[in-house]
């Protein structure tokens, strides 16, 4: 290695091991892996961006592939770099911040003062799914730093106030910024022949090249990432918020790689849980791990068989995006047959080795308001043809395709809406709402917005009528589900009266009680919940919960159980009646019998009287 031109400064071997710029006591150790021999030079640089040093480092003196030195008297928070490798500017993987084409360490101290994780059971989680970028970016999000970090942290009492307590975040380390990949992309031929196809920008991040320890340097308002993004956790931590990053490990990631990133955004960020996407998710090593043992870690699927190898864990971190409660509720919604035994095992799934995370929309596909707008996708806009994103919407345009001015129309598509939002809360799995979709978002038929930094791809934050009613039925389910412990147990329900309570913790029902139908025509099915059963997890005795799910054309009547003396059936909410989140409850004059309206939830609960005496 040769000398440093400064003379405060003393070049060592460094630790090979310790892949990236790590700074300690007196230095920096730099270590980066150089395939095939290659020449490499490690470059420093100020602040600015100016070459202050240039170190060679040869194939003789690696271990392995690993050309590591230890810099001494480099200050980090005075200190930038990159590689030269076979003559090319290369950045680093293991940067802990890239700006302007310079990787950075991590150097900047932070007070997190006395914040603490929320640590929220599994079964307690009502999670909000947003872009960082598209959420605030919009006008009319009334905030001062649009599609920042900094933005998104001052729409937290937002957030807290529609009654949700974990978010998750779309990408927010940096990625490649544009998509070379498009398959149904007309090609452009440049002026000496060649073709090469259009590029796309990648809104949504899932890159096949990413720099999986540095905060999306885009993204930051203030010109600091690092610090900008630790203060983000600690104010949503503050107001009693878990956060949630995605990761996409594409095909080839290595694992020793993806699993350093995770525990270093676990302990440097402080982050609550991760939702790992991609083939090369090291699924085995994430699991396993033991400083991610009481993270929550979600997966496109669980193998709880294998992971635990039929044992059952003390702390239940495992959770499975479920994308079938997706298809089933949709279905359902939109009236087709065949779905009532899917959804009937989707709204009770919740075994104790891993939860489940229930939507009706995502990033991916339809947007809830356009799932009951279109029944075609639109995605003209992305350049290639129409030909991209899923042909499977599972919609319903409600019979006009597109903006309507037709009141049945837009009474209708109002009334789909909070079925499908009963759907998600009163399931037992864990409720996701994607951003937007309490405001009547759309996206104009677009199904895949991965290019749309664009008002398309954007939050919409304007506030219609109809988008205040959802809104506010929105925050009725949060706030109904966080207060009864019955609609949410740590648990899977069993279906039988275990305890003696005269009822089981779960039961179906239809025109008759007790019986439900099962046949493939069947658009019908209701569910009770015994709220005694709260007394298995030392939680005091709920009401008694009944959900009438009438997805036919044609109202259906419900046949009530009978309630113990005392007790008497009231209505809740009824999704047909506007207001719906503000109706009160009600006592039913038919204490047997339930009409439940065409394509309409009803929710009844059974409680004592306020005489304590049954009502005739």
């Amino acid at each position: 290695m040769n000398n440093s031109k400064r003379k405060n400064i003393e070049i060592m071997p460094g630790d090979p091991e310790s892949l990236g710029a790590l700074a300690v006591f007196c230095g920096i150790n730099f270590a980066a892996a150089i395939p095939d021999e290659l020449s490499a030079e490690l470059v420093l640089t100020d602040l600015k961006g100016h070459v202050t040093e240039k170190i060679e480092l040869p194939a003789s003196e690696r271990t392995g592939e690993v050309s590591s030195v230890f810099l001494k008297g480099v200050k980090p928070e005075e200190t930038g770099y990159y590689y030269i490798i076979d003559g090319i500017k290369t950045m680093d993987p293991y940067a802990c911040r890239i700006a302007n084409g310079i990787c950075y360490p991590l150097s900047d101290s932070f007070d997190w003062e006395d914040e603490k994780a929320p640590q929220i059971p599994v079964n307690d989680l009502c999670i909000y799914k947003l872009h960082v970028r598209g959420f605030t970016k919009k006008a009319g999000s009334s905030v001062k730093h649009k599609g920042t970090f900094a933005g998104l942290a001052e729409k937290i009492p937002y957030i807290t106030g529609l009654g949700f307590n974990a978010v998750e975040l779309m990408p927010v380390y940096e990625f490649d910024s544009f998509l070379s990949v498009r398959p149904y992309a007309d090609a452009e031929t440049a002026a000496d022949g060649t073709v090469k196809a259009q590029q796309a920008r990648n809104f949504w991040g899932y890159a096949e090249k990413n720099y999986y320890f540095a905060p999306k340097e885009e993204y930051s308002a203030t010109g600091n990432s690092i610090r900008e993004f630790r203060s983000l956790v600690k104010e949503f931590h503050k107001a009693g918020v878990e956060v949630f990053m995605e990761m996409y490990f594409p095909p080839k990631t290595e694992p020793f790689l993806a699993l350093r990133a995770v525990r270093y955004w676990k302990s440097v960020y402080h982050i609550d849980g991760f939702h790992f996407i991609g083939e090369g998710t090291p699924v085995s090593w994430l699991v396993s791990d033991p400083l991610l043992k009481k993270t929550k870690l979600m997966l496109e699927r669980v193998d709880a068989g294998w992971i635990y190898s039929g044992q059952t864990p003390k702390y239940r971190n495992l959770l499975e995006y479920n994308d079938d409660f997706l298809r089933t509720g949709r279905s359902l919604l939109k009236g087709d047959e065949g779905q009532i035994d899917a959804f009937s095992v989707n709204i009770r799934r919740n075994p104790q080795t891993h939860a489940f995370v229930n939507y009706m929309a995502n990033v991916n596909g339809f947007t809830l308001y356009d799932m009951v707008c279109y029944d075609f996708k639109h995605n003209e806009a992305n350049g290639e043809g129409n030909q991209d994103g899923t042909f499977q919407n599972f919609s319903w345009n409600c019979g006009s395709e597109g903006p309507s001015r037709k009141k049945n129309v837009r009474a209708l598509r109002l009334r789909q809406l909070k079925n499908a939002l009963c759907y998600v809360f009163l399931s037992q799995g864990v409720p996701l709402l994607y951003a937007g979709d309490e405001m009547l978002n759309t996206q104009n038929g677009n199904n895949n917005a991965y290019s749309s930094d664009n008002p398309t791809g954007w939050t919409d934050w304007s506030a219609s009528k109809d988008a205040e009613e959802i809104r506010g039925f929105v925050k009725m389910l949060t706030a109904l589900r966080k207060n009864h412990h019955i609609l949410h147990m740590p648990k899977e329900l069993k279906g039988t009266d275990y305890k003696g309570y005269g009822f089981p913790d779960i039961s179906f029902h239809d025109s008759k009680a007790w019986v439900s139908a099962r046949d493939y025509v069947t658009r019908t099915l209701a569910v009770l919940y015994c709220g005694m059963y709260t007394r298995c997890e030392n939680l005091p005795d709920e009401d008694f919960f009944y959900v009438a799910y009438n997805a036919y054309w044609d109202a259906h009547p419900f046949a009530l159980p009978v309630l113990p003396k005392g007790y008497a059936w009231y209505c809740m909410f009824i999704t047909s009646e506007p207001g719906s989140d503000s109706q009160g409850e009600k006592l039913l004059k038919d204490q047997k019998f339930c009409e439940c309206p065409p394509r309409t939830v009803c929710l009844l609960t059974g409680k004592k009287t306020e005489t304590g005496k049954e009502e005739k």
